[in-house]
């Protein structure tokens, strides 16, 4: 991180920004194994899932508490519609040329990093939703 506060200072206007995403991603279909393993989850389609939230009308308190992504209904619409500004794909060539670490970084495994699955298998727990 410091590599690229140093670099910030040094860059250009134009590489003013750093996405500090992970330049490998990784398929949630090689986390699903490592996440059912901590978690009795089953994954199910987004769109499915979707419909399920919003097919809650009128939710009650405890319905919001129990299902938390019912607060986020607009975002997860826009996810599905393409719409996000999640759906954008971010350069990250900047924060690679600027970092060591992020050149270096590879995508996420399930076996090497079960314990961020456990972490991610929280936020699942959470939401009640596993991608496919």
């Amino acid at each position: 991180m410091l590599e690229i506060v140093h670099a910030r200072h040094r860059s250009s206007p134009s590489s003013a920004v750093f996405h500090l995403t992970n330049p490998n991603p990784t398929p949630w279909s090689l986390l699903i194994p490592t996440i059912q393993d901590k978690y009795t989850v089953k994954p199910v389609d987004f769109a499915a899932w979707l419909a399920k939230l919003e097919n809650i009308s009128s939710p009650s308190s405890t319905e919001i508490a129990e299902k938390p992504a019912l607060k986020l209904l607009s975002f997860y619409r826009g996810l599905q519609d393409g719409e996000s500004a999640m759906s954008v794909a971010l350069n990250v060539r900047p924060a690679k040329e600027a970092s060591a670490s992020m050149r270096s970084l590879g995508p996420v495994s399930a076996v090497a990093d079960a314990e961020l699955a456990g972490a991610v298998a929280v936020l699942i727990d959470r939401t009640c939703y596993i991608p496919l």
